[in-house]
């Protein structure tokens, strides 16, 4: 996922041309997140002005977008970047949490 470049289009949505296949991805990415985790309720109620605007998203429709369309867009995808921010990491598991073997390796008879 391009995060950063729906970031940069969070950062000047009108003067940036919105990326449809990354924020298509990104906003179907931050609805599986969330339902994932149980934190849906932290994504924004979607209405008809969402799903209209899904819809010319996945139509590669972006500049048709009304003002109310372009708004709930930007609200769900801040709230998903917001939401993914906020999820921790793990950067370097404990050994006992992944269980891998090399190929070949003894034992494995």
């Amino acid at each position: 996922m391009e995060l950063v470049r729906v970031q940069r289009w969070l950062e000047d949505p009108v003067r940036r041309r919105v990326p449809p296949g990354v924020l298509l991805e990104a906003w179907n990415f931050f609805e599986d997140l969330a339902r994932g985790i149980g934190e849906v309720h932290r994504l924004p109620r979607q209405g008809a002005a969402h799903d209209s605007a899904y819809e010319k998203l996945f139509g590669d429709e972006c500049s048709a977008w009304t003002p109310d369309e372009r708004g709930a867009v930007r609200e769900l995808i801040t709230a998903g970047v917001e939401l993914w921010n906020s999820c921790p990491a793990i950067v370097k598991p404990r050994s006992g949490d992944v269980s891998v073997r090399a190929r070949g390796a003894p034992g494995d008879m």
